[in-house]
């Protein structure tokens, strides 16, 4: 059992593993504290910070999700937008389907919203939207039936899920090729040609669909097309094959 010595009728410091033999009494207001180690102490309050923090950074992080990016959240806004138009789509009393003018009215308002964001420059994105978004419906007959509306409905979806992915409208583009000094050429479906030696950096690229041609003398051409909407990456690399290879020229590889 740990006996206190006293000195000066007042504890000492220290403490000894020893069988007391005898006991006083002490008024704690007239004793001296304990000598404290000050390089303890500043070993100890960091320690005690830090244990603070970790909860607070813990809760402060709880359950929230990433930010959507800037771009993306402005077409999940009309996203958003044509779920409530098309929920509130009447139908034509005893028949199941809709009015084609409603429906060709939503599609509409729906393309002009998602092309509003676009840049005007963007003419392989903007491109882009107007083949994959679906015809209007033939207003020959007043009512269109549910599927054929439901069909077009989810073209709309599907393409809006894509673009409210994208985190910005333009990437820089790295195109490296094996062996180096080939030329490069990045042709989009509707807009400018944009041309490089490799292996180098284009800036600025719009997203969209492209076709892309590499040739070096002495070595097979490559032809292929980019998808920059479908799929994400910053990186195209490029194996060349030589005239005289029995392999046949490799697509490039996009990550």
């Amino acid at each position: 059992m740990p006996i206190v010595r006293f000195r000066n009728n007042c504890p000492a410091t220290d403490v000894e593993s020893e069988t007391p033999a005898v006991e006083r009494r002490y008024t704690p207001a007239a004793c001296p504290g304990p000598r404290v180690n000050t390089m303890t102490v500043a070993h100890i309050q960091p320690s005690r910070s830090w244990f603070i923090l970790i909860p607070v950074l813990s809760l402060t992080g709880w359950g929230q999700s990433a930010a959507k990016p800037a771009v993306g959240a402005q077409f999940e806004s009309v996203q958003s937008t044509f779920e409530s138009e098309v929920t509130h789509l009447p139908k034509i009393r005893g028949e199941n389907g809709y009015n084609s003018a409603d429906v060709n009215a939503a599609l509409k308002r729906t393309k002009e919203a998602t092309l509003s964001p676009i840049p005007v420059q963007d003419k392989p994105l903007r491109s882009y939207v107007e083949q994959k978004f679906p015809q209007p419906v033939d207003e020959a007959n007043d009512v269109v039936q549910k599927d054929e509306v439901d069909k077009r409905f989810s073209l709309v979806r599907e393409l809006l899920a894509k673009l409210s992915h994208l985190d910005s409208f333009r990437l820089d583009l790295t195109v490296n090729t094996n062996p180096s000094k080939a030329r490069f050429e990045l042709v989009p479906r509707v807009g400018t040609s944009i041309s490089s030696t490799t292996n180098s950096r284009l800036t600025n690229v719009y997203r969209g669909e492209y076709d892309y041609r590499i040739t070096k003398a002495g070595f097979k051409p490559v032809r292929e097309t980019i998808n920059f909407i479908d799929r994400s990456g910053s990186i195209l690399d490029c194996e060349l094959q030589p005239d005289s290879a029995a392999e046949v020229a490799l697509p490039c590889n996009f990550r």
